[in-house]
């Protein structure tokens, strides 16, 4: 997002406090504005349309409509909006079933102003962004769906980009790690996908994870 076009956000919590607190987490930045709150799922629909935000900051555990719900169907939307998953609860299930739904990137209600801000910036820019922590989560409760010997039909540098995009890393972390272009990155990133017959970043981190790749 260029500095002529903030990045927008909808806010979607049932929680009066949190709704205000996530707008003025944002309210420190110059990139980032919050464009509307709802404080259910069953209003998201609606309010994607009305605001047309790039982000939505999504509450899992709602009282209507919950935020997996409200996922799904925006996920079925056209050019739907990206969406990082939040919950005050720290549940493995929540995470995988985020995962599922189709949020890129899950956060709990705890983190610092920071990691928020880390976090909008990166889906914004088409990045799926998840803590080595959630990923480790998503490992455990996720059946392997193909071996990881897949992961020797890739080329040394190819394991090395995976291995740094595996830890949390978005694809600007990933061209400075390894002195490349984020042109680069991409290009390799869509190898590693062909290659492990996944379809997206956390497909291909998982697979690390499995394969050993990543600790």
């Amino acid at each position: 997002m260029g500095s002529e076009a903030p990045i927008s956000v909808l806010v979607v919590d049932d929680d009066a406090f949190v709704r205000r607190g996530m707008t003025d987490i944002f309210a420190a930045t110059t990139d980032i504005v919050v464009v509307g709150s709802v404080s259910d799922g069953d209003e998201v629909p609606a309010a994607v349309a009305a605001t047309r935000p790039h982000v939505v900051l999504m509450d899992l555990m709602m009282g209507r409509v919950g935020g997996l719900d409200a996922t799904r169907t925006l996920m079925t939307m056209p050019e739907p909006p990206k969406v990082v998953a939040m919950t005050a609860m720290d549940v493995d299930d929540l995470v995988v079933e985020a995962v599922k739904a189709g949020a890129h990137s899950f956060l709990s209600k705890s983190e610092p102003p920071e990691t928020y801000h880390q976090s909008v910036r990166a889906v914004a820019a088409g990045n799926t962004l998840f803590s080595e922590d959630s990923l480790r989560r998503i490992v455990r409760h996720s059946p392997s769906q193909r071996p990881t010997v897949a992961l020797d039909s890739l080329t040394d540098r190819e394991r090395e980009v995976l291995a740094v995009m595996a830890s949390g890393a978005t694809n600007a972390d990933i061209a400075q790690r390894l002195f490349m272009s984020e042109t680069t990155v991409k290009s390799h990133l869509a190898s590693v996908n062909h290659k492990l017959q996944v379809s997206n970043r956390v497909g291909a981190a998982l697979m690390a994870f499995r394969g050993g790749l990543i600790a």
